[in-house]
């Protein structure tokens, strides 16, 4: 060879596509060892090696989507796309970005073109279903479904997001049964020892023995599936229930007959012959809108009285005392179910009643906000632990005239406890609290107001405080 020689441009490039590759892997490798800077020096590497390698691209927007940093997520997420216009991957992910950022329809688009690239690309169905039914669209979200199921029919998944949609709309007999699918893969997610069990799951049918009921799932769900009890206890009589430890004395006053454990303790096997989780009560006890009705599950004797020390700083409160709760901190549509510090403090503006913190958690920084905001500052009970003191958060919850809380526990524990509840819904609510309605099916004395627009709480504000105001 010639020293002058140039060098084969198609050797070079493959050359550098080859070390462009190499750089990219090593940058996932980093990734993983948790190697955040180099890897992401790795991937930049690999950019400037090959500009039509479109892969770095890609990680790289996965990188600054992860740490919140949007706009460079969407530019490196639209240079993949630009090199590579036929991987799913790409589209999938900037269609997260899309959904996350509140625009619907672009996500919309970037999950149907996954669908035009790859047919069987299941996680564009899933979230393509979940957009339809936020939407309310529930006939173009069973048919995604339908797809679904055909591309993975061993997949549990599509088959129980069916089972939520029929029972929101009231197709209560096919929901449920279809509501068992959640305990193939742990989306109910039922009390440790449920899936070590070798005793016979329960039929329905009455037995000479001891059925032992596994709680599943949030306090809420264990409240809220809890009102079936009654009708089971009719027809079982030696029951065992295992619950939340903080619920322990509630379920306690409220069945009194009932052997009741705590999540954490142990059962012994000898004790119970069946099983079943308290959520799968619903099939044999919940298939008509009536039934609903016959529950006689209140946890109206909970008679534990609020420590005076708590009692004395509620004691000069004037007026109505309406306890509020405004958060969840559920990760699935936390922002949607929540209400921000500005709406909250348009319910206690301009109001001569007193407002209480029922809201657990770490929300200081959010009562000191909303405590700026108005002049009618929320009471908060010092010493009072929202998260774990359950019993002094049920008394307090009986001395109070009202509650006005969003989705979340205190939800559940106000309407169980028989108090009038108003539970403010986001435009798509939660299966539980069905369709078109404004009174609840499994608390008498909850009531439920829901979102016109979504996203949107001004028309549920609006009806609050036109009802304080004592307005027509």
């Amino acid at each position: 060879m010639k020293k002058n020689a140039k060098p084969n441009k198609n050797s070079l490039f493959l050359k550098n596509k080859k070390n462009a590759v190499r750089l990219n892997q090593e940058g996932l490798r980093l990734i993983l060892l948790g190697k955040t800077e180099d890897a992401i020096n790795c991937f930049e590497k690999s950019i400037k090696k090959s500009f039509n390698f479109p892969d770095p691209y890609f990680h790289l927007g996965n990188y600054y989507f992860q740490t919140n940093n949007h706009e460079k997520a969407e530019k490196y997420y639209l240079n993949a796309i630009k090199i590579d216009q036929n991987n799913s991957d790409f589209f999938f992910n900037l269609a997260i970005l899309k959904y996350s950022k509140g625009l619907i329809d672009e996500a919309t688009n970037l999950y149907k073109k996954c669908l035009d690239i790859d047919p069987s690309y299941t996680k564009s169905l899933k979230y393509l279903g979940n957009i339809y039914k936020d939407k309310k669209e529930f006939r173009r979200a069973l048919e995604n479904n339908k797809q679904w199921k055909d591309f993975d029919p061993d997949n549990p998944e599509p088959y129980f997001n069916d089972a939520l949609i029929h029972i929101r709309n009231g197709r209560f007999d096919l929901g449920w049964k279809l509501y068992e699918r959640g305990l193939e893969n742990n989306i109910r997610d039922p009390f440790k020892g449920y899936y070590n069990e070798n005793k016979s799951i329960w039929d329905g049918k009455i037995f000479d023995g001891v059925l032992l009921v596994y709680g599943e799932q949030g306090l809420g769900d264990q409240i809220i599936f809890g009102t079936v009890l009654p009708e089971l206890l009719k027809d079982q009589k030696n029951v065992i229930l295992k619950v939340d430890a903080r619920l322990k004395n509630l379920f306690q006053y409220s069945f009194s007959n009932l052997k009741i454990y705590g999540e954490h303790e142990d059962i012994p096997d000898h004790t119970y012959d069946k099983y079943i989780s308290i959520g799968s009560l619903c099939k044999f006890y919940r298939n008509h809108t009536d039934d609903f009705m016959n529950s006689t599950f209140k946890a109206y004797s909970f008679k534990q009285n609020l420590p005076l020390n708590f009692k004395n700083q509620i004691s000069k409160l004037t007026n109505l005392k309406i306890g509020i709760s405004w958060k969840t901190f559920a990760t699935k549509n936390d922002k949607k179910r929540s209400l921000t510090p500005l709406e909250v403090s348009t319910i206690l503006c301009n109001n001569k009643n007193s407002f209480i913190n029922l809201q657990y958690g770490e929300v200081n920084n959010e009562i000191e906000e909303i405590n700026q905001l108005t002049n009618n500052k929320l009471v908060t009970i010092r010493d009072l632990d929202l998260t774990q003191d359950l019993n002094s958060v049920i008394s307090l919850i009986k001395e109070c005239d009202l509650i006005i809380t969003i989705d979340n526990t205190i939800a559940h524990l106000s309407s169980s406890l028989g108090k009038i509840t108003w539970i403010l819904l986001p435009y798509s609510a939660d299966f539980r609290w069905m369709e078109n309605i404004t009174a609840s099916l499994w608390y008498e004395n909850a009531v439920l107001l829901r979102q016109t627009k979504n996203c949107n709480w001004k028309s549920v504000l609006d009806i609050i405080n036109t009802a304080l105001s004592g307005k027509d």
